[in-house]
């Protein structure tokens, strides 16, 4: 395998479905680009704020959103927002990552020690490895069961805990 970089961002094409132009630019930077001239951030701004105003709890000790967490930026700029801009009470979640990195265990840390609790989901090993295997078998990609833990067990919390608004930065 070749590694390329972005000529923009210089993310490596070790990215899972990350795609260049022919300029070597990646669809991530081109998608950011369109977004910069398409979308109306006030307007957007101003319909978030509306939205989750609806979903602030009145028991300061309750929850009022569910963030699902994954010991990168994206999930630690969004704590931030709710917790400090907003001035909600969020309860994270992280679905344990297949290979879990030092700097992703220390971004975790730096969420909770931002003054929110964190559920860290640690999967059932056995399990695990066996719908790997099977996941491998019939879709051909041995993440799957890490996908569909992502998108799941967030969802999982929030229905249990009655928390009604997951914030969620996906594309």
């Amino acid at each position: 395998m070749q590694f390329r970089f972005c000529a923009k961002c210089v993310m490596p094409n070790t990215k899972p479905d990350l795609h260049f132009d022919e300029a070597g630019v990646c669809d991530a930077c081109r998608s950011a680009e369109t977004k910069a001239t398409t979308v109306n951030w006030l307007a957007r701004k101003q319909e978030f704020e509306e939205i989750i105003k609806r979903y602030r709890h009145p028991n300061e000790l309750a929850y009022d959103c569910l963030i699902p967490v994954s010991g990168g930026k994206d999930s630690t700029y969004q704590v931030h927002m709710m917790k400090n801009v907003y001035g909600f009470h969020p309860l994270c979640v992280c679905f344990e990552p297949t290979i879990p990195t030092a700097l992703g265990k220390k971004n975790l840390d730096n969420i909770s020690k931002m003054g929110v609790d964190v559920i860290y989901f640690k999967k059932n090993y056995h399990v695990y490895k066996k719908l790997v295997v099977e996941s491998f078998r019939r879709v051909g990609d041995n993440e799957w069961p890490n996908h569909v833990g992502i998108f799941t067990v967030p969802i999982h919390f929030a229905v249990r805990f009655n928390i009604p608004l997951v914030v969620w930065a996906e594309n």
